[in-house]
């Protein structure tokens, strides 16, 4: 299994620092098999520009010039879904998502109708939702692997229709096992959110990737989500966090090449790594 981080490009250099604003998950995760279709995890607007402008990738056959693009939402932020936007004038995209998600992004961020007037959407389901909080998947062009969708408790976004009050199949982890050789890739937004059933898959995995806001900003939060990532037993972690800056001990901000190293020096203590753009992951 390869697997490639995606996050648009060079890494940025903020323009600013403003105090207390949130720090998000600006990123995506490629997913392959030697000879099989790729398939994103989520996308960012950075992330499909750099699709259709990033010769580097191009080493990673099928990656940039995919006859089909296939996608899995892990739930309907901003943040992870309008990149769908960038993608419209390239082939179908095969999109799949839970029934809330879905809902979502029909009716209060209508990005799939939008779609359906340029590349079109083929919508495939993940049946998390109600009391079922788990379900395993396949997608086409990927026979190799199989996906596994584990209900999370992320914090719904400003225009859920059901804003303060989350619904199972809201948010998403993702558990990739290579059918062949067992290998096994766990991505989740946070700790916070993951759940007891996450956390056990996360012990368990080869890879976990692990981002979001809770991760990646300052303070008590941040130290203790670092050193629980660091207690798991998984082989190999990383963390998706903005590597443009860093927040210090004293309240100031490191930023770019400096911040990167403070923030790499600090997650290799527990045996962490950043998830750096253009990394790739071979289990």
């Amino acid at each position: 299994m390869k697997l490639v981080v995606l996050k648009g490009g060079d890494e940025a250099i903020p323009l600013r620092a403003a105090a207390g604003a949130a720090k998000r998950n600006a990123g995506a995760v490629a997913v392959s098999l030697p000879g099989q279709a790729w398939v994103l995890v989520n996308v960012t607007p950075a992330v499909a520009e750099q699709l259709g402008s990033d010769a580097r990738l191009l080493q990673h056959t099928g990656l940039v010039d995919a006859p089909v693009r296939a996608v899995v939402l892990t739930d309907a932020q901003v943040d992870h879904v309008t990149g769908l936007l960038g993608l419209r004038d390239g082939p179908p995209i095969h999109l799949y998502a839970t029934p809330a998600v879905f809902e979502e992004l029909t009716h209060n961020l209508p990005v799939l109708p939008l779609l359906e007037h340029y590349c079109g959407v083929h919508w495939h389901v993940i049946p998390v939702a109600g009391e079922c909080r788990e379900a395993s998947f396949r997608v086409d062009g990927l026979p190799g692997i199989e996906f596994t969708a584990v209900a999370t408790e992320e914090p719904l976004p400003p225009h859920a229709s059901h804003f303060g009050n989350p619904a199972v199949g809201d948010s998403i982890a993702l558990a990739v096992r290579e059918l062949a050789g067992g290998q096994r890739f766990f991505c989740a937004g946070n700790l916070a959110a993951a759940g007891a059933i996450a956390v056990d898959w996360m012990n368990e995995a080869d890879c976990v990737l692990l981002g979001g806001s809770d991760n990646c900003g300052g303070a008590a939060a941040r130290t203790a989500t670092i050193a629980q990532f660091g207690q798991m037993g998984a082989r190999r972690k990383l963390l998706m966090c903005r590597a443009g800056e860093d927040s210090t001990h004293d309240g100031g901000v490191l930023q770019g090449a400096a911040g990167r190293a403070a923030q790499q020096a600090e997650l290799a203590r527990e045996g962490i790594e950043l998830a750096l753009d253009r990394m790739e992951i071979v289990l």
